[in-house]
Parts: structure tokens; sequence; C-alpha cells
């Protein structure tokens, strides 16, 4: 697949193939996430209840074609390593179902219900996940890269050591376990922009971020009230109005971050901050007296 990264007043857009692009992507966002494309016809629901009958349809889909899962109630099945490539999912039943090492490139799931569900090492690049209900969901070193999952609830969800760049807004991640995840930019891979993750408004309350690389990841207007982020890589990231109330903020690395307005109120650890005195808007933080 080509990436095209086009930089436009100041803007980092990325161009993806038509399947990939999101109609309803914010301004200025990169896009990203899956678009439906021809739906395969699918056989009658009672002919994909188990999973050799969805691992059928799945491969007898021909090039072009989007395999057609919508609203299907796939809990409970075993679709480990499955190649879903493109699949439409929208508002599919995923209740403690198993897609450990599964292919979901490209796929849609928004609205799906997969609480308690096992996607460890799970493909999700280029997916929408965006309303998605994933509390409880095993997501242990899964890839979700230029991945729309705005909106979706990840409460207690398990995203330690997870790729992650895409787009978070509004999701809610309380209590999630997202230590050593990695979630930082990468300019090295990208020549000509930068994409980046943006948990712009979410709700990370409570979640354990302990030595996870968030470098110039956008957390502004979110909660990060009671979050461990001990050992932390926090370097250029965005942290405007920020919640880190009573946060660990043990050797967290604060270099170049933008501090305008964030709130460090009973927050552990700020002793160790590392890069406090490069941040930005350092003055307009909010410290403990």
């Amino acid at each position: 697949m080509r990436w095209t990264v086009t930089l436009l007043a100041g803007q980092v857009m990325l161009t993806l193939p038509a399947f990939a692009q999101d109609p309803g992507a914010m301004p200025g966002m990169p896009t990203m996430g899956a678009q439906p494309g021809r739906l395969k016809p699918r056989p009658p629901a009672d002919s994909l209840r188990t999973a050799e009958q969805v691992k059928a349809y799945l491969a007898a889909t021909m090039a072009g074609e989007t395999p057609d899962l919508s609203g299907l109630d796939l809990s409970g099945l075993d679709l480990s390593k499955a190649d879903f490539h493109k699949a439409n999912l929208t508002a599919a039943k995923l209740v403690g179902a198993r897609l450990d090492g599964a292919n979901l490139f490209a796929c849609d799931l928004t609205d799906a219900v997969a609480t308690d569900a096992s996607f460890e090492g799970a493909n999700l690049d280029v997916s929408t996940l965006r309303r998605a209900d994933l509390r409880r969901a095993k997501l242990h070193r899964a890839s979700l890269f230029a991945t729309i999952i705005e909106a979706a609830d990840l409460r207690e969800a398990d995203l330690r050591e997870t790729r992650i760049i895409g787009l978070l807004r509004k999701a809610n991640l309380g209590g999630a376990r997202l230590s050593g995840a990695n979630i930082g930019a990468d300019p090295g891979n990208q020549s000509m922009g930068v994409m980046r993750a943006q948990f712009v408004s979410a709700d990370l309350t409570g979640a354990d971020l302990a030595g996870a690389n968030l470098f110039k990841a956008d957390f502004s207007f979110a909660s990060l009230a009671g979050a461990n982020l001990a050992g932390a890589d926090l370097s250029n990231a965005d942290l405007v109005q920020t919640d880190l109330t009573r946060a660990d903020v043990t050797d967290v690395d604060l270099k170049f971050a933008d501090l305008n307005g964030t709130i460090f109120t009973g927050a552990r650890g700020v002793a160790t901050l590392k890069g406090l005195a490069e941040a930005r808007n350092r003055d307009k933080a909010v410290f403990d007296p």
C-alpha cells in the first residue's frame, strides 16, 4: 500500500487508497479508517453461526468484494487468524469471541459489541471502531495504525504493548492497561509529515500508561486523572488543559510538550519530571503551591 502525506497550511493530511478514506474525518485530521465497498452477497444468518462457516464465507470473497458480516451474532466463536480483510462488521456482536492473530485490516466495526473479546496480536490497521464497545477486550500487542477509535468504549481493556496511531477523540479508556504501548509518532517512517495519536477529550481516568511511548500524542482536554504515567515519554505531546490530577508522573519526559493549562494538582513524582524547563507554556501549567 502507498501512503502519501501532504503538508498543507501547516497541517498533515494522509492520503490512503479509496477504500481507506473516511468521509467523516475531522477537518485538518489525517484521513484514516475503513470505507465501505461493494458488499459480497451472503447466505442467511443461520448459515453463518459457526467459525467454520464464517471462515468459509470469508475465504470465498472475490477481489473487490467486501465481506458482509454486519449485524451478525458471532459471540463466543474462535475466529483466531481468520482473514476479515475489509469486512463490514458494523453492529456485529463479538462478545467473548477469539480473534487472536486475525487480519482485520480496513474493517468497519462501527457500533460493534466486542466486550471480553480477544484480539491479541491482531491487525486492525486502517479499521474503524467508532462507538465500538470493547470493554475488557484483550488487544495485547495488536496493531491499530491509522485506525478510527472515536467515542469507543475501551474501559478496562488490555492494550499493553499495542501499536496505536489513530483518532481516539472522546474514547473512554478508563482503567485501561496501556503499559509499554507504542503510541508515539514515528518521524523516521513518515518522511513528509507525521501522523500521531489523537486523544482529544478522551477519558483515561485511572489508566495504566507506565513506560508508554506517547511522543507527540495529543491529549488536549483529556482526563488522565489518577493515571499511572511513570516513565512514559510525553515529549512534544500536546497537553492543553489535560487533567493530570493525582496522576503518577514519576520520571515522565515532558521535553517540548505543550503544558498550556495542564493540571498537575495532587500529582505524584512532579519533582522527578524530565524536560520540564524546556516544555512549552510551562508557566501556564497548574501545580500544587
